[in-house]
C-alpha cells in the first residue's frame, strides 16, 4: 500500500514572528489585505503588530472585526462581502479557532460563487474550489486550523457544523502572542490539541509515518507543558512547546483526518454550545477505550508517553491509557459535565448527530447508533 504525506503550506514559527507577515505577504505578492481579527485579539494589541508589519511593508489593508465564536456563517458572509468590495487579493487571519475559520470561509465564500447553502451542504464533501489565499496567525495553541484543508463553520439554521475545503497559503506561529491566555482558555485548547494527535492515531484516512510522528511529539509536549502553562501562564518554554505541539497535530490531521472523537464533540458544541476543547477532552479518553484494540501499538505508546501503568494485556490497554488522559484533564482543571450543566440524557440525545457527521466513519472502528448513544453516556458517566 502507498502511503502520502505532506504539509500544506510553509510555516514562519518562533517568539515575535508576527513581524513577519508584511514580508509574507509581499513574498506572495500580494498588495491589499483583508485582516481578520476578532474584539478582543485587537484590544490585547496583537492585531496592531500585524498591521505594523503590513504598514512597513507597504501592504494595503482593511480589518473585518466580526468574528464571533464557533464562526457562525452570517459572519463569514459579512466577511465576505467586506473582502469583495475592498477587492481584497487575500486573507490574513489573526486570532483563535473561531476567527482562523472565520478567515478561512470567508477567503472560499468570497469567490466561489456559491450560496451559503451550497457553501455549507454537508451531504457533499468538501472539495477544492476557488478561494482567496489565506495567511493564518493563530493567537492560541488548540485547533491547528493554520495548517488543516477545512475551516469548520456552523449553519446557524440548522446548527450544524459544516467543513468547508479553505487550505492555506502560509501560517505565522508566534508563541509569544498565546502568553495572555488565560488558564482555563489554555487548558481547553491544549486538550483540543491532544485530541487531534490522538485521533491521527486511530484514522484510516491516510496515516502514515509523518502523522504518527508529529501526533506522538505532539503528545509529549502536551503531556509535559500544558500543566506548566496552565499553572504559570508567563512560561514562554511553555508556551512556545505547546505552539509546536498544536502545528504539528494540525499537520498530522491534514494528512490522517480526526474522526469518532470530534463528531462527538462537534454534536456536543452544536447543541449545547460547549467550548469545543472542554468536549474533546471528555470524549477523548472514550474514544481511546474504544479505539486502542483496533491499534494495540500506538496506544501503548501514547500510554507510555502519558506515564500510564501499562499490564500488558490488549483488553485493558484502552482503560489504562484513558485514565491517564483524564488524569491530565483533572490536573488541568477540565469542568465536569455536571458544572456545565449537562445531564446523562443530554449527551444521550446527541448519538443522531454523531452519527450524521460523516467523520465518524474516519476511524478504526464505525459504530452504529446504538454504539455511539452508549460512548456518549460513557462520556457522561466518567465525567460527571
Amino acid at each position: 500500500m502507498f502511503q502520502r504525506y505532506n504539509q500544506l503550506c510553509p510555516v514562519t514559527y518562533g517568539s515575535g514572528a508576527v513581524a513577519a507577515a508584511g514580508e509574507t505577504c509581499k513574498q506572495m505578492g500580494l498588495s491589499k489585505v483583508l485582516v481578520v481579527s476578532d474584539p478582543k485579539v485587537l484590544e490585547l494589541g496583537h492585531t496592531q503588530k500585524l498591521l505594523d508589519s503590513l504598514t512597513a511593508a507597504g501592504v494595503a489593508y482593511e480589518v473585518f472585526s466580526g468574528v464571533e465564536t464557533d464562526a457562525p456563517d452570517h459572519s463569514v458572509a459579512a466577511g465576505a462581502e467586506q473582502a469583495k468590495a475592498m477587492q481584497a487579493e487575500a486573507v490574513v487571519s489573526i486570532g483563535g479557532g473561531s476567527t482562523l475559520d472565520t478567515g478561512k470561509g470567508i477567503a472560499a465564500f468570497a469567490v466561489n460563487g456559491k450560496t451559503m447553502e451550497q457553501f455549507l451542504d454537508i451531504t457533499v464533501p468538501p472539495m477544492p474550489g476557488p478561494q482567496l489565499p489565506v495567511i493564518s496567525i493563530p493567537t492560541t495553541s488548540g485547533t491547528g486550523s493554520e495548517n488543516t484543508i477545512v475551516a469548520v463553520i456552523t449553519n446557524t439554521k440548522t446548527h450544524w457544523k459544516c467543513g468547508v475545503f479553505a487550505p492555506p497559503a502560509a501560517a505565522i506561529v508566534d508563541p509569544e502572542l498565546t502568553l495572555t491566555v488565560p488558564a482555563d482558555v489554555t487548558a481547553y485548547t491544549g486538550m483540543d490539541a491532544f485530541s487531534h494527535c490522538s485521533e491521527v492515531l486511530c484514522s484510516v484516512m491516510v496515516p502514515n509515518p509523518h502523522s504518527d510522528t508529529l501526533a506522538y511529539d505532539g503528545i509529549t509536549r502536551i503531556a509535559k507543558w500544558l500543566p506548566v502553562a496552565v499553572k504559570e501562564p508567563g512560561n514562554l518554554e511553555a508556551r512556545e512547546n505547546l505552539a509546536i505541539a498544536s502545528n504539528y497535530a494540525g499537520i498530522a490531521f491534514a494528512d490522517a483526518a480526526v474522526n469518532l472523537g470530534h463528531a462527538m464533540a462537534h454534536s456536543l458544541g452544536a447543541n449545547f454550545h460547549i467550548p469545543h476543547g472542554i468536549a474533546c477532552a471528555w470524549v477523548t479518553p472514550v474514544i481511546i477505550e474504544y479505539m486502542a484494540d483496533a491499534c494495540p501499538e500506538k496506544y501503548e505508546r501514547v500510554g507510555k508517553i502519558m506515564g500510564a501503568k501499562l499490564s500488558g494485556n490488549v483488553a485493558t490497554l484502552g482503560q489504562e491509557v484513558a485514565e491517564a488522559v483524564r488524569a491530565l484533564s483533572k490536573t488541568v482543571g477540565i469542568p465536569t459535565c455536571t458544572e456545565q450543566k449537562l445531564t446523562r440524557e443530554d449527551l444521550a440525545s446527541c448519538s443522531a448527530y454523531v452519527m450524521g457527521e460523516i467523520m465518524h466513519t474516519f476511524g478504526r472502528k464505525v459504530p452504529d447508533e446504538a454504539q455511539a448513544k452508549a460512548l456518549l453516556e460513557r462520556v457522561f458517566d466518567l465525567n460527571a
